[in-house]
């Protein structure tokens, strides 16, 4: 199994192809945020991600991608998306490879535009901000060869249950908005690749407890 940056790109073209299914919970205007998406493909391919540190007062213990609120200074969301990754983990040069469905956060206040970008050869992302605890990697193989299951719950929604999915990992849980566009990534990665994903663990417990999964 082979990723590089072409494959990945030829996987994302013409998305988003369709709203994602959560867009009913968005509140009134809300705000929009962006976030990367960064792979590194050597020597294994592995997605970069966030953990947030337990002090904050939003999103605390959260594993993430960096990302966050598009500011007037921002030309785009795009732009967006690559400031906060550079002031997060220190990745400058990324090259963008396409874009996954934007999809809404739980409570409804902001709508996440994701970007799959490369990290740039010889470049290791570095924590940089007090907010982050430390960098996760999420290798892509595991799950697509299924040596790391897809976990998920059913949760009611407008008279019928939704696949939410969720990914353990270096004794942390991805969920909420990452979670599902972390799992449209792999998705897409395991059509172009040929791959047929194992089946979901679907569990009754809530991987967040009481939290809110945003």
């Amino acid at each position: 199994m082979r990723l590089t940056p072409a494959l990945v790109r030829d996987a994302l073209a013409g998305l988003p192809s369709a709203p994602s299914p959560w867009l009913p919970i968005l509140q009134q205007d809300p705000r929009a945020a962006a976030v990367a998406i960064p792979i590194r493909f050597a020597p294994e391919p592995v997605v970069i991600a966030i953990l947030r540190s337990a002090t904050l007062r939003e999103h605390a213990g959260q594993v993430a991608f960096p990302g966050g609120k598009a500011e007037p200074e921002d030309r785009d969301l795009y732009a967006t998306a690559l400031r906060e990754m550079d002031e997060e983990v220190g990745l400058v040069g990324a090259e963008l490879l396409g874009r996954l469905t934007p999809t809404p956060v739980y409570n409804g206040r902001y709508l996440i535009h994701p970007y799959v970008v490369t990290v740039p050869e010889g470049r290791a992302p570095e924590v940089r901000s007090p907010e982050i605890a430390r960098i996760l990697e999420l290798p892509l193989a595991a799950w697509l060869r299924g040596d790391q299951p897809l976990r998920g719950v059913l949760v009611p929604w407008q008279g019928s249950r939704l696949f939410v999915p969720h990914f353990e990992l270096e004794g942390c849980v991805l969920y909420g908005a990452s979670a599902v566009i972390f799992h449209e990534l792999i998705t897409r990665l395991a059509d172009a690749l040929g791959v047929t994903l194992p089946s979901p663990r679907l569990q009754e417990a809530l991987p967040w407890g009481d939290r809110e999964p945003v």
